[in-house]
């Protein structure tokens, strides 16, 4: 119930930060056209860019990422050790990643709170308030420790986390 819950939060996430990127991209482009064209540029776009578009992009999709098992990883030992020697590098990685998106969410919270209590805003062209966006860094990086956290419970059961092709392969009985 947790794995199907998780997935469909990281998906949510994924989703909405797929759609800060397209906004982005329309935005910048709208913004690149008025400055050119129009000699009108819009006022605050770095500031909406820098605190908002590129934020979620960044932080929402984490979790999402954990659960397809999508980043980027070294395959040069993996790839030569044996299932179980698999295992452990996936358990010693899980822990790790679990300790980091751990951490660093950790630490983002008290900013956040921070930055909520006093309304933080960037000033530019005009004044933009970035105080909801501070909470995007531990949220996304919470979901992906759950993400990392839902792992570890399949690693340490025994459950398949391994991609089929690296499953040990069984007879079948006769």
């Amino acid at each position: 119930m947790l794995e199907r819950a998780l997935n469909q939060i990281a998906a949510l996430l994924a989703g909405l930060a797929a759609l800060a990127l397209l906004a982005m991209m329309l935005h910048v482009t709208a913004d690149v056209a008025g400055k050119y064209f129009l000699n009108a540029p819009i006022p605050g776009t770095a500031e909406v860019v820098a605190s908002y578009y590129m934020i979620s992009v960044v932080f929402l999709p984490l979790a999402w990422l954990e659960v397809k098992n999508g980043p980027i990883v070294v395959e040069l030992f993996f790839d030569m050790a044996n299932p179980t020697a698999r295992r452990v590098m996936l358990l010693l990685g899980t822990l790790l990643s679990l300790a980091v998106y751990g951490l660093i969410a950790w630490l983002s919270w008290q900013p956040a709170i921070y930055a909520w209590e006093i309304g933080e805003i960037v000033e530019g062209a005009w004044k933009v308030v970035v105080w909801p966006t501070k909470f995007l860094l531990p949220l996304g990086l919470g979901l992906a420790c759950l993400a990392q956290f839902t792992r570890l419970v399949l690693i340490l059961s025994g459950r398949d986390v391994l991609p089929a092709e690296d499953q040990p392969q069984h007879a079948d009985p006769v």
